[in-house]
């Protein structure tokens, strides 16, 4: 495996189209502008600043089944890593720390807002190795042909080509790179007890995903992807989260909070359903004796 350049500044984001950039020049507008202009998301959740809390819940969820991945995939210091469709940044952090001095991580994601978060999240680590690139999965940008890892988690979910994003991830990579993706199957979620508010809450989600054309079953598709890419021998894992207590059981009324005013402007639920909804879903969360299994997530790597 070759090693990255180290001495990578986290202070200047670079846009695919423009060089480097200032995160903060430029109104909201502007910043709306450059979204739709590079790229090709149906994202429906909150962005930002708004969206921080619900994402560290995420990580909390998920964070210890993906670096567990990670490791398996081969992810070791020194390595390029592209982390593409970053959010706030928080699994960017922890691959900058996995990677050391010696490699450096490029952190991407179409929303102006999740890159600021996330050069906040290297801040506070007092990372030093994490690039910041504001780009579309399907045209990052960065270099071909030179990453040793390109990963990615929930991310061909909210696309209008799975396909095309891993072809373009593929081609990031350097010959024995690894691709490693992971996404979600939201059929698969329970509760038990059974509630009907949880089962309507992940049926409101999925018929979202669906009138926006995402692809919230797209973990049961990966392998396929992989193969259809030009990976050959991918290696498969299923990961499933579950809670009896914690905040990481406020996760589904996170998501359906974010979700609120989508639901209602395409009209699968009112106002009032959603409210109605979270107040069930909270009393669930704080309920030690009711488990909780999350979104079963598939994960995936092969090497190029």
């Amino acid at each position: 495996m070759t090693s990255a350049r180290a001495g990578a500044r986290p202070e200047a984001t670079r846009t695919c189209h423009a060089g480097w950039h200032d995160l903060r020049a430029g109104g909201g507008a502007a910043r709306r502008r450059r979204r739709s202009a590079l790229g090709e998301s149906r994202y429906v959740l909150a962005t930002g600043a708004e969206a921080v809390e619900r994402l560290r819940v995420v990580q909390r969820v998920h964070g210890p089944d993906t670096e567990r991945f990670l490791h398996r995939a081969g992810l070791r210091p020194g390595f390029r890593v592209a982390d593409i469709g970053c959010g706030a940044g928080i699994v960017a952090a922890w691959i900058a720390e996995q990677v050391g001095g010696s490699g450096e991580v490029w952190a991407v994601d179409v929303s102006p807002e999740q890159v600021e978060q996330a050069r906040s999240e290297a801040a506070r680590r007092s990372l030093r190795n994490v690039r910041f690139v504001v780009a579309g999965a399907l045209n990052t940008g960065l270099p071909r042909g030179s990453f040793d890892l390109v990963y990615c988690r929930f991310v061909l979910m909210h696309l209008d080509d799975p396909l095309a994003a891993l072809r373009e991830m593929r081609a990031l990579l350097r010959p024995g790179g690894v691709l490693a993706c992971e996404d979600g199957d939201f059929a698969a979620p329970y509760c038990h007890p059974p509630l009907p508010a949880f089962d309507r809450c992940f049926e409101l989600y999925r018929a979202l995903g669906h009138a926006q054309g995402q692809h919230f079953l797209v973990g049961r598709e990966l392998p396929r992807l992989f193969l259809e890419a030009g990976f050959g021998d991918p290696h498969v894992a299923l990961a499933q989260p579950v809670f009896l207590r914690g905040a990481e059981k406020r996760l589904p009324v996170w998501t359906l909070k974010e979700c609120a005013p989508a639901l209602a402007k395409t009209g699968l639920a009112t106002e009032e359903e959603v409210t109605a909804l979270c107040q069930e879903l909270e009393r669930q969360a704080a309920d030690e004796t009711t488990l909780v299994a999350m979104a079963r997530m598939t994960q995936v790597w092969a090497v190029r």
